[in-house]
């Protein structure tokens, strides 16, 4: 296979080496970046800059750095050694290169990764000697060869990372990578991908009044690809990514940088780290006023060896944003959306492909004090913690929650294929558990609702579409081919459709005494005498109710036409209120406007 878990592991291990040099979040240079920083060194250049480390300390501390691979990867990835470093000075340039690494990766057996050259270049920075610069000079060739002997060549044009690095700490101040083009090749199956160019970079900035901000932006363009053993190809126009994370404090930010550096450094077992990570959490959230990211993916083409197309998206994107936990109320919203979307119809039936797609959702007002208390009470109900303080998080853990007081938004969601669509907004205060304060609502256009039961076919209930529609009211652009719906939730009215309580189609409503069974949707169908009553009635008032006995869609839309013509709650349930109205003489023709 072209892409198995060893060259998988083998393809991201480059860029995985790389980022290091390129890590401008809080988490710290590790050893082999503090080398080439100066940290090592005990005296400093004339012009003030840190003095390159000696070769023979900045040797043993990259060597360890690497060696570090097996544990970071749990055995996965393992250090194999390479060709004697070649280092030298350039001036007041470090320069180190490092020919023949060899990487071993254990995965469905030993496959072994080879780089040509990596060449690395320490310069001091020209205006804060308290900073350097360092380039990476990626290797041009690299070969995987997997346990069955398979090679997968991966070839970079003009390959290169670049930092600006903190003296002593190691960490980066502003960190970019790029390529020309790269093309991964496996000449015994003739499988390759082409990429190209790439550009990434991140920042760390100083804000005015203390505050920072982090901006990361990726970009890599024209994508291709084949795989003989499909066979199909295709190509991407563009992925990108563009995010930001900020706060009102660098001195916090640099506080959890540290404290990072030294869990990283700590036990390396994986159970404790997490343990402590988790303990972190609470004052991690108040760092960050905000973080902002967005993915998105342009041009997709997916096509057979003979160039018939069985895939074509025009856009998708999927992003997330949270803001507002360095203050009083925080903020989380989540979209994910695309458009232009065709499927072959070998793929999918055309009427049921979902050309567009929004999902928009957030949560806002959130008290930012209950979710530190939420997050401390958690960390407290990881195993190993005594019973008794489980018990007192837990408890915590409720009165944080009843403390959060949420907004829940639909800012978007929206479906749309040839035939139909669908578009909603709402939102919710409060929570039906706790109904002071409780209120919900939505809105929805509804296009093509006749289509949807063939999209809807085999979900639980689809059947029963038809009786919703009778509840539809048309739109206000008075187009005929849509119709909306408002639907509502409040305390004693718990769900409502354009004003009809529909709270009978999921609760159970028993009888009174000597009244009637209540007649509702159901899978399987509600049957009986009473059913058939109920039907012979309808049908008297010329509404055919479907078969005779079965309380199916038919019966049900019947119900809810003869509900509108007599005034009463439009649901297709059989309440006491229309089973009184049906042993009364049934109203005699339909109303105008009746939908059949």
């Amino acid at each position: 296979m072209l892409l198995s878990r060893s060259a998988l592991a083998g393809i991201g291990l480059a860029v995985w080496l790389a980022m290091p040099a390129l890590a401008a979040e809080p988490g710290g240079g590790p050893d082999a970046l503090k080398a080439l920083a100066g940290e090592s060194a005990q005296a400093v250049a004339s012009q003030g800059q840190p003095a390159a480390p000696d070769a023979g300390t900045l040797k043993a501390q990259i060597e360890a750095f690497v060696s570090q691979l097996e544990t970071a990867s749990n055995g996965l990835i393992k250090w194999e050694g390479a060709d004697p470093f070649d280092i030298r000075q350039d001036g007041a340039d470090t320069v180190i290169a490092i020919t023949n690494a060899r990487i071993s990766i254990h995965a469905e057996g030993v496959a072994q990764l080879a780089f040509d050259r990596v060449e690395i270049r320490r310069s001091p920075d020209p205006d804060n000697d308290k900073l350097v610069r360092i380039a990476i000079a990626f290797p041009a060739q690299s070969t995987l060869i997997t346990p069955d002997g398979t090679q997968t060549g991966l070839h970079l044009e003009n390959a290169s990372a670049r930092a600006l690095v903190e003296a002593g700490s190691g960490r980066s101040q502003e960190s970019e990578i790029s390529f020309a083009s790269a093309r991964l090749e496996q000449p015994s199956t003739g499988s390759w991908i082409s990429l190209g160019p790439l550009t990434a970079s991140s920042k760390l900035l100083d804000e005015a009044g203390g505050g920072w901000n982090s901006p990361t932006n990726f970009e890599l363009k024209q994508i291709e690809f084949f795989f003989p053993q499909g066979p199909f190809g295709g190509t991407v126009d563009r992925v990108a990514y563009d995010g930001t994370a900020a706060g009102p404090h660098r001195a916090d930010l640099d506080r959890l940088r540290e404290q990072i550096d030294a869990l990283h450094s700590g036990d390396n077992n994986p159970d404790a780290q997490m343990a402590r990570f988790v303990d972190m959490l609470p004052q991690m959230a108040a760092v960050f006023s905000e973080l902002r990211g967005q993915f998105e993916c342009d041009g997709l083409a997916v096509r057979v060896a003979t160039g018939e197309p069985i895939v074509a998206l025009a856009k998708a994107a999927i992003g997330g944003e949270v803001t507002g936990l360095a203050g009083d109320k925080a903020a989380l919203r989540l979209s994910l959306r695309h458009e232009g979307l065709n499927l072959s119809p070998t793929v999918l039936e055309q009427t049921r492909v979902p050309h567009r797609v929004v999902v928009d959702l957030g949560v806002e007002n959130l008290a930012t004090a209950a979710l530190q208390t939420l997050l401390a009470a958690s960390s407290q109900m990881r195993a190993g913690v005594d019973e008794a303080q489980r018990q007192r998080a837990s408890q915590q853990v409720m009165g944080a929650v009843a403390m959060l007081d949420p907004v829940f938004r639909i800012y978007d969601v929206a479906f749309e294929t040839t035939d139909a669509g669908v578009d909603i907004t709402g939102e919710a205060t409060g929570s039906p558990l706790s109904p002071k304060g409780y209120d919900a609502h939505a809105d929805a256009v509804v296009r093509g609702f006749d289509a949807l039961p063939n999209l809807a076919e085999g979900a639980p209930y689809a059947e029963y579409l038809p009786l919703l529609k009778e509840l539809g009211v048309a739109a206000a652009n008075g187009d005929p081919a849509q119709l909306t719906f408002h639907v509502a939730s409040a305390p004693q009215r718990w769900i409502t459709i354009n004003g009809n309580d529909v709270f009978g189609w999921f609760g159970e409503v028993p009888p009174g005494r000597g009244e009637n069974r209540v007649l509702k949707p159901a899978e399987p169908p509600m049957s009986g005498p009473d059913v058939a009553a109920v039907q012979r009635a309808l049908a008297a008032a010329q509404l055919p109710a479907g078969q005779e006995g079965v309380y199916g869609p038919a019966a049900a839309v019947a119900v809810a036409r003869f509900q509108r013509l007599n005034g009463l709650n439009i649901s297709g349930v059989v309440d006491a209120a229309t089973w009184q109205k049906l042993a009364d003489k049934p109203a005699a023709g339909p109303a105008p406007g009746v939908r059949n």
